[in-house]
């Protein structure tokens, strides 16, 4: 066998792998951390969405008296008492638009509606949305499906048919004039309440392991870290280097050095087993200068 490790040896050995069993099971709670946060944040605009959507289509269509720049298609038109015109937005217009909007003035987080029964080329889906899709639909109960992609979180949720969607989704006899003249009768129909319309996709900057490490990097992180280290070198104090001093001093006695003082707490005030191990060799030492004087008495004699 090799020859043995020593004791502050052992200890670095084990400080140092109970540190990296910390730090590896930190970065774990860091990375779940940041997918967390992607991810609530992804919901949130996702529930928006949804609830938007739903009202419109509750609400049949959105009807504006003005075209904003850069938003000028409309599924309908009614005159008003003014003699101007209203232009009426259906919840697929409506929820498109207000992702364009997101997207040019959101500083974060960006969404779209998809579909592989899509009506407009521009909102065909990508890679990610058409796997989504597929997963949603072999799933009923899958609540959502997230990936990271380039630097960026990407989620997406299901859009599930609602009633108030059949009209312009479902049977294309029941569906409205306009919604023929525009869309024709064979994109996007023949659907029933539940089944998987499309999804909404959220697009979120992924936060990096660094961004969450600066966010760590406060007065009261510093201080808690401060304090371990303390802690650690007060036991490297009170137990290693008294094990060192320990074996110094055995060594010393061994070689005939008597004389050689112990400083230790009497185990009769102390409950520390290094104490305890202190008074040990300290009897043996006195056994040891009993003997020697006994010897040395004899040899007199």
């Amino acid at each position: 066998m090799g020859r043995r490790f020593s004791i502050p040896l052992k200890f670095f050995g084990v400080f140092l792998l109970t540190i990296l069993l910390v730090a590896g099971a930190f970065i774990a709670t860091l990375n779940s951390l940041r997918i967390q946060v992607s991810r609530n944040e992804a919901r949130a605009v996702a529930d928006q969405v949804t609830a938007f959507r739903s009202w419109v289509a509750q609400s049949g269509m959105v009807w504006v008296q003005k075209l904003a720049p850069g938003f000028h298609d409309f599924l309908d038109e009614q005159p008003d008492a003014s003699g101007g015109t209203f232009y009426g937005k259906n919840p697929a217009l409506a929820t498109r638009e207000l992702a364009m909007i997101a997207t040019r003035e959101a500083a974060r987080t960006s969404f779209r509606v998809t579909s592989d029964n899509w009506r407009k080329e521009e909102n065909a889906p990508d890679a990610f949305e058409k796997a989504a899709i597929v997963s949603f639909q072999q799933d009923k109960n899958l609540p959502f499906v997230e990936k990271y992609e380039e630097g960026k979180y990407r989620y997406a949720q299901p859009l599930l048919m609602e009633q108030a969607c059949l009209q312009c989704h479902g049977d294309p006899k029941d569906a409205p004039k306009m919604v023929l003249e525009k869309y024709g009768r064979e994109k996007a129909f023949g659907y029933k309440v539940g089944q998987v319309r499309g999804v909404i996709s959220v697009i979120v900057p992924a936060i990096g392991i660094n961004d969450v490490l600066k966010s760590l990097a406060n007065p009261y992180s510093l201080a808690l870290l401060a304090i371990s280290l303390v802690l650690n070198i007060l036991f490297i104090r009170s137990v290693v280097v008294r094990l060192i001093e320990l074996t110094r001093n055995a060594e010393a006695i061994a070689a005939g050095k008597l004389e050689t003082v112990l400083n230790y707490t009497n185990p009769s005030e102390s409950n520390d087993e290094l104490d305890h191990l202190y008074h040990a060799v300290n009897l043996l030492k006195r056994s040891l200068v009993i003997l020697f004087k006994r010897v040395g008495g004899g040899k007199q004699g």
